[in-house]
Formats: C-alpha cells, structure tokens, sequence
C-alpha cells in the first residue's frame, strides 16, 4: 500500500487525474451513511449495484451509497474536483477501479488528508511527480 498525505484537495484530485493518465480507471464518490442525496453534481446514486468494495468501512454492515461508476477521464475527474464544498459535506471519499474489478485501485479520503493506493509499484512514479509517498503509513493513520 503507497500512502499519500496531502492535505490540498487539488493535490489529492491532481494524484487522482496523475494515476487514470496512465491506465483505463473509473471513477466514484462514496457517500457519508447519513447523506442523502439521490444526486451528486450530475451523477446518479446508487445502492452499489456494481458490488463495489468501498473505501470505508462500516459498523453494523452499513454499506454506503455511491455515485454511479464513471470513467476516469480527466474531465470527470475535474468535474468532482471543482465541486469540493458539496463533497465535504456528502462524501467520504473518491475513488478509482479498474475496469471488471471490485476492489479500488487507489482512493482519496478527503477529510483525512490521506490518498491510498494499492499497488507498490507505482512508489518511484508517484514520487518522480512531486507526491509525498511512502510505502509506511503515518503514525496518525
């Protein structure tokens, strides 16, 4: 696992457009268990028909609302990055898939300050490009 701690959510949503530049991603927003949107900017939410493992977990097997899975171009990505004011107050992260597959690639937990990826070898890319990564989480995390 890479982690990413930054704090600007334009550097997190600039990591975001950086990883689907180089591979085909798709996109969402997972939504805070108490939000309730039916839509969020120009996109649907859904009960997660696509069998997506979210970001966060959960007590008591709540599974959290998501907006409908989009691709990652930068484009869509820009469209949530110029939106930061009603994603703090709705969501609880964004995050990127690869196509036909459930569990996220990489994600941004906005509040935290924290991006995650999940594959180690990108580390040598991401720090190329001017991400503060590391394969070692922070102590707060």
């Amino acid at each position: 696992m890479i982690y990413v701690e930054e704090k600007d959510f334009n550097h997190q949503i600039k990591l975001l457009a950086f990883l689907a530049s180089s591979q085909n991603l798709s996109i969402c927003a997972w939504l805070y268990p108490e939000s309730a949107l039916t839509k969020l900017l120009d996109f649907d939410i859904t009960e997660n028909a696509n069998s997506l493992v979210p970001v966060t977990s959960y007590e008591n097997g709540f599974n959290p609302k998501c907006t409908t899975l989009i691709s990652a171009s930068i484009s869509n990505i820009n469209v949530f990055g110029s939106s930061y004011n009603e994603l703090k107050l709705n969501c609880d992260s964004l995050a990127l898939y690869k196509n036909n597959e459930p569990s996220w690639f990489a994600a941004t937990i906005g509040h935290e300050g924290m991006s995650l990826i999940q594959d180690d070898l990108l580390l040598n890319s991401l720090i190329q490009a001017g991400f503060s990564a590391s394969t070692v989480a922070p102590d707060w995390w």
